[in-house]
């Protein structure tokens, strides 16, 4: 039977309890020592920066030290190591190790892994592994978008995410998504809707490991010190930011370089978070890794460094974009339309390019411009009219010639072809607008390349409707 003691507190109104329970794993020291097993100065260094964070709430003092405990005395220890493949902790004070095998190359995470680990370690549990967590987190759903997005196993999946902990959560407390012993769930899920931006304690989860641990901390006190704590990650990310933009923006090659948000390439590409590899003309790569948008430094620094194309001179990329603008040029039964190049209708675009028949005339009503060869080619591929067949091609041609016929007469207008001498029309400009009913003259003096131009200048004529 599970024996537990209700301690009441009244640092604020919104608590009135927390439990032990009989395996509660509650550190009773003034300080606890630790031993790295391993890791780099700057590694071990990070350690001790972050890890301060829990010495503010808790009181005790962390002591690192560089020599391997005694046999006898090595429970009175906590050890350290940055080898492995995953980040894990002991949960709480009997002869524990953390893990830190998996660190981030982003600053940013890196803390916040080593506050969580650190969290264990001092006896907390998975707060998204609760008993009165939200519902949807009982969902098979999560344990599918875990395996996908984390490229983990199912065990791992179920025993980190969706098996609930009904032994080690002892602190009672409101639920709190912004804890950082809560795992993020828009890198579990993929779901844009649970974003968040926090990487570091919460105000919960000071408020509760004071109660645990220094509950000589006043509510005002442990307010102002939280929002101290705010302005310094504040100031921290920005920071981190700005450096680690800075070293990705030094990749660049004769052939690749970094793009970072708001910046776009010249062909209009982007990513709204992270970077996107492009070329060094400015217009984007049509290799599909690169549409990937990179966070993590130490992948687009691979991909930079490594990838065939940003290792070619601005002379062979050149080359490179003139065999990929003639593998882009046609696609089934449509072709290009490149820039300021006009179709039959005598449409084009001032801008990009667009893509017609190959007979050369307009697919739909308006032309439509992409930023780049590639957008075009790819809206060729979608489109049903580049992908009918022979038999069905020829039957849409003759369709459409058939409803251009039919607009060429409006209610009191028709588009004719020239064949008067009072007004001179350039030279293939032969088609003009006249009267149902009195066709020896055209309606103005306008001429026109095109019977499509003139069944749109006649639609804008009131007068003919």
């Amino acid at each position: 039977m599970r024996v537990f003691i209700f301690v009441l507190v009244f640092l604020s109104t919104q608590v009135n309890a927390f439990v032990f329970y009989e395996d509660t794993r509650i550190w009773n020291r003034d300080s606890i020592t630790f031993y790295f097993l391993d890791g780099t100065p700057q590694q071990q260094s990070e350690v001790k920066q972050f890890a301060k964070l829990w010495e503010r709430y808790t009181g005790i003092k962390f002591v690192y030290v560089n020599e391997k405990p005694g046999f006898f005395n090595f429970k009175q220890f906590y050890t350290i190591s940055f080898k492995g493949s995953s980040n894990q902790s002991s949960v709480g004070r009997v002869n524990g190790e953390i893990q830190l095998g998996e660190l981030s190359d982003n600053i940013v995470y890196r803390k916040s892994t080593i506050l969580h680990e650190f969290g264990h370690m001092l006896g907390l549990s998975h707060e998204h592994q609760r008993q009165d967590r939200p519902d949807f987190l009982n969902s098979t759903k999560v344990l599918e978008q875990c395996k996908r997005q984390q490229v983990k196993s199912k065990s791992w999946c179920y025993n980190n995410i969706l098996e609930q902990n009904f032994n080690e959560v002892f602190v009672e407390s409101e639920y709190d998504l912004d804890s950082i012993m809560h795992y993020d769930l828009h890198t579990i899920t993929g779901d844009d809707k649970y974003k968040d931006n926090n990487h570091s304690l919460s105000y919960i989860d000071k408020y509760f490991i004071a109660m645990l641990y220094n509950q000589n901390i006043s509510d005002k006190t442990l307010k102002k010190m939280h929002q101290q704590d705010l302005w310094e990650q504040q100031k921290f990310e920005l920071k981190a930011d700005k450096d680690r933009e800075k070293n990705i923006m030094k990749l660049s090659t004769s052939s690749c370089k970094p793009l970072a948000y708001p910046n776009k390439s010249k062909d209009g590409k982007y990513c709204e978070s992270g970077f996107m590899i492009i070329g060094s003309d400015d217009y984007s790569l049509p290799n599909p890794e690169f549409k990937t948008c990179y966070i993590s430094l130490k992948q687009i620094t691979k991909k930079i460094q490594q990838h065939p194309l940003c290792q070619l001179t601005r002379n062979q990329l050149a080359y490179k974009r003139k065999s990929w603008s003639d593998g882009f040029q046609s696609f089934g039964n449509c072709k290009r339309l490149d820039t300021n190049k006009r179709n039959n209708q005598e449409f084009y675009c001032t801008k990009g390019f667009s893509y017609v028949t190959k007979n050369n005339d307009l697919i739909g009503d308006k032309t439509k411009c992409y930023g780049s060869e590639e957008s075009a080619y790819e809206a060729m591929k979608s489109d049903k009219i580049c992908n009918l067949s022979k038999t069905e091609f020829n039957e849409y041609q003759r369709q459409q010639t058939i409803a251009q016929k039919r607009k060429l007469t409006s209610k009191y207008c028709q588009v004719v072809k020239k064949k008067y001498q009072n007004i001179s029309c350039p030279k293939g400009f032969d088609y003009t607008i006249v009267e149902k009913d009195y066709t020896d003259e055209p309606i103005n003096s306008k001429c026109f390349a095109s019977t499509h131009q003139a069944i749109n200048a006649m639609g804008n004529l009131r007068y003919c409707h």
